[in-house]
């Protein structure tokens, strides 16, 4: 294997969701998976534990009073780095005169305490709450309920999904809010998410997907401090604690359930607090996962499946984790790509197969065989759009991505890609819901999913190559088309109204050059400009194809391939 989980690309990892994860990849778009999110996806975006316990050692050391021999915080300080087990030459070093960033073993002393965070974090200062360390010294507030923090990758991906009606269950151990923000900038008309941290959040009536805030939320409890600040996990105390306190005990039942119901992707999460191996090693207990399965029932987004998920697999296996099988269930847990390269093909994959389970919907003449080369066709133009993900920042990828899905529904559905502010998802369900979705046959998605497969049939045979529009000017299309020859700028939609639209606003002009790919049948007539001259000017207008029309014709792939380079006059 030549790549590492950080080094892969988002092409080599929808590799592996084609070929050994592809019951994952399945699963995920058919919302069998629940996600668990840990610190891991958040890198970046706030502050790690390392910097989060030089800043508590900083805080307490800054607050010694050197006149008061009994300072509590200098008590505090020195509990606190005795968990370091400092040796002899670097408490000598020890100097609280000046800050801890200039101490010569600051690295060290912090490299240690992160194997021990949350002891540390339970030390206690007299005279202040039990949680001080975390509330005032680590500042949770400003740190991880901070307004102006953007989300990355990870989190745009995970709301994608949520959008897509393919992620419904989210556990994450992470305070800060930056996966509700990233909804909350993809979708900002409408709330689709029930962030859940204590029991009575469960009573919120349902929406798309449940957020269960396992550790507490930062976000809430800066907002209503005297309901969700108990709630903040961190100190060994509560983690040791966690699954018998009764005000936890209604969200410990509905993840507990969660594992029994949902085979668990595991994305930037260790596993390695005790509250969280015995939540998963409980709920096995009762409901166990066979293995093998018909998919992996854990799977971890790592380099390595490290000390604490075998910990985990161990738990959960039990018996079946043994000599013999031990090998193998390791190595079909880990998808080793992280969450940073693996929910961008996760989403191009989920995408892809809401695609391909539309092929099959239409009803026409075209079989299996036929329809799998649309199939294909569609597979190939996912492939593209993956492999411009490794040229560009993971982040500017993604927002194009967004940015462009959004344009070509509006497109597809109005007409029109002014006012584009959201992400609408095309049909936001499971693939297994697809057919029986409400007005899926008025829609025009599953004749649009043929037009995709045509198009990539196309890249696939060399008959053309093709470019997405990387800006939303409509008059540049949605993508060109070219087969050395000739270049055409296309266009889809989803009815005569929404060409009759692109044709009033002017976007469309009568030229050779323009392709207006239409869902259902063509409108008998209609004007494409009013600055068009009326009667024959004896130029070559744009060219019309109704993908209803020439599907419901054919009787092979192969002449529904021709009849549509005939459309397109490719």
């Amino acid at each position: 294997m030549t790549f590492t989980a950080a080094t892969i690309t988002v092409r080599q990892t929808l590799e592996l969701l084609d070929g050994p994860f592809l019951p994952v990849a399945k699963g995920v778009a058919e919302d069998r998976y629940a996600l668990w999110l840990g610190s891991g996806i958040s890198f970046g975006r706030v502050p790690g534990l390392q910097t989060i316990i030089g800043k508590v050692i900083e805080y307490l050391r800054s607050h010694i009073d050197p006149a008061d021999t009994a300072c509590p915080f200098r008590s505090a300080l020195d509990r606190a780095l005795n968990l370091a087990s400092p040796t002899a030459p670097e408490r000598a070093r020890f100097d609280i005169s000046v800050p801890f960033s200039a101490w010569p073993d600051t690295d060290a002393i912090v490299r240690r305490l992160s194997t021990n965070y949350a002891r540390f974090l339970d030390t206690l200062v007299d005279g202040k709450d039990e949680d001080f360390l975390l509330w005032e010294a680590a500042d949770v507030r400003s740190t991880y309920a901070n307004p102006s923090l953007e989300p990355d990758v990870e989190h745009l991906c995970v709301a994608i999904l949520i959008l897509e009606g393919v992620a419904s269950t989210v556990a994450s151990a992470n305070w800060d809010g930056l996966l509700e923000r990233a909804l909350t900038k993809l979708y900002p008309s409408t709330n689709v998410l029930v962030v859940c941290v204590k029991f009575t959040d469960l009573r919120t009536p349902a929406l798309r997907s449940t957020l269960y805030k396992f550790h507490g939320c930062a976000v809430k409890a800066t907002a209503n401090e005297g309901e969700y600040r108990r709630f903040l996990v961190a100190r060994q105390s509560q983690i040791n604690g966690w699954l018998s306190l009764p005000d936890n005990l209604g969200v410990v039942d509905a993840l507990g359930s969660l594992i029994g119901s949902k085979p668990t992707l595991m994305m930037g999460l260790s596993a390695q607090d005790a509250n969280i191996q015995s939540l998963f090693a409980n709920s096995e207990a009762r409901t166990a996962w066979p293995w093998p399965g018909d998919r992996p029932s854990f799977v971890f987004s790592e380099d390595q499946v490290g000390t604490d998920q075998i910990g985990l697999l161990q738990n959960v296996y039990r018996a079946t984790f043994n000599a013999t099988n031990r090998q193998a269930i390791v190595e079909g847990s880990l998808l080793r790509a992280y969450a940073r390269q693996l929910l961008p093909a996760v989403v191009l994959h989920a995408l892809t197969s809401k695609v391909i389970a539309l092929i099959d919907l239409l009803p026409g003449l075209i079989d299996p065989a036929g329809r799998g080369m649309l199939k294909e066709g569609a597979i190939t133009l996912r492939n593209a759009a993956a492999s411009g993900a490794d040229g560009l920042d993971r982040l500017a990828y993604v927002n194009a991505l967004i940015n462009y899905v959004s344009y070509f529904l509006a497109l597809f559905r109005n007409g029109t890609g002014v006012g584009v502010d959201a992400y609408e998802p095309a049909l936001p369900v499971p693939i297994q819901s697809l057919a029986a979705y409400p007005g899926l046959n008025a829609s025009g998605f599953r004749e649009c999913s043929i037009a995709i497969g045509l198009l990539g049939l196309g890249v696939l045979k060399g008959w053309w190559s093709l470019a997405l529009s990387k800006t939303t000017d409509i008059a540049a299309g949605v993508l060109t088309i070219s087969n050395g020859r000739r270049t055409c700028r296309v266009l889809l939609t989803a009815n005569s109204h929404s060409a009759l639209t692109l044709v009033r606003s002017g976007h469309v002009e009568d030229a050779p050059d323009v392709v207006v790919i239409q869902a259902g049948e063509l409108a008998s007539s209609y004007a494409r400009t009013p600055r068009t001259p009326p009667g024959r000017t004896g130029k070559a207008g744009a060219q019309d194809v109704s993908i209803a029309s020439i599907f419901s014709a054919a009787s092979s792939i192969d002449e529904l391939a021709q009849r549509f380079r005939m459309q397109v006059s490719m």
